[in-house]
């Protein structure tokens, strides 16, 4: 898994701990506690945006004075992996059917913070995306899943996935 910096990866293994305790530990509670903890103001202000008893994220931590920028990416991607059909920055918002056009990929994903919810992504969706190590060199791709392992007998699986 690839961390921002030490921080992150404090954040990330002290947040499964206290999910693993709870019995919430599948790829929902994994990608947005690796998303939140993608930078400093999401990860001090985590109890603000996701109550991990209720399993609820906030969605007027939004609006919250101490958001950035770019906080507010992180916040929304975050979000968006949460649960994919939120698309509000706040309750009234959501009441209101107010769609936001910031929980776009061309908004969020127009950070320094991109490689990072590209992993994100990936913790969310283990069995749609994947990588392949060859010649010392990592090569990305997605795939779509249509059957498992043993429907791909006899077929050269490097071959079936590019």
């Amino acid at each position: 898994m690839n961390f921002i910096d030490d921080e992150h990866k404090s954040f990330f293994e002290n947040k499964m701990e206290e999910l693993a305790k709870l019995g919430k530990k599948d790829v929902y509670y994994k990608s947005l506690v690796y998303t939140l903890g993608i930078c400093e103001t999401t990860r001090e202000h985590f109890k603000e945006i996701f109550n991990i008893n209720q399993s609820e994220v906030n969605l007027d931590a939004i609006q919250k004075g101490w958001q950035t920028g770019t906080s507010e990416k992180v916040t929304r991607m975050a979000f968006n992996l949460w649960n994919h059909s939120l698309m509000y920055d706040s309750e009234d918002d959501l009441e209101n059917e107010k769609i936001s056009s910031s929980y776009a990929p061309s908004e969020i994903f127009c950070c320094s913070f991109a490689p990072y919810f590209w992993e994100a992504i990936k913790i969310r969706y283990p069995e749609y995306t994947n990588y392949i190590k060859s010649n010392n060199e990592i090569d990305y791709y997605t795939y779509m899943r249509v059957g498992n392992k043993e429907q791909l007998d006899g077929e050269d699986e490097e071959e079936y996935f590019k």
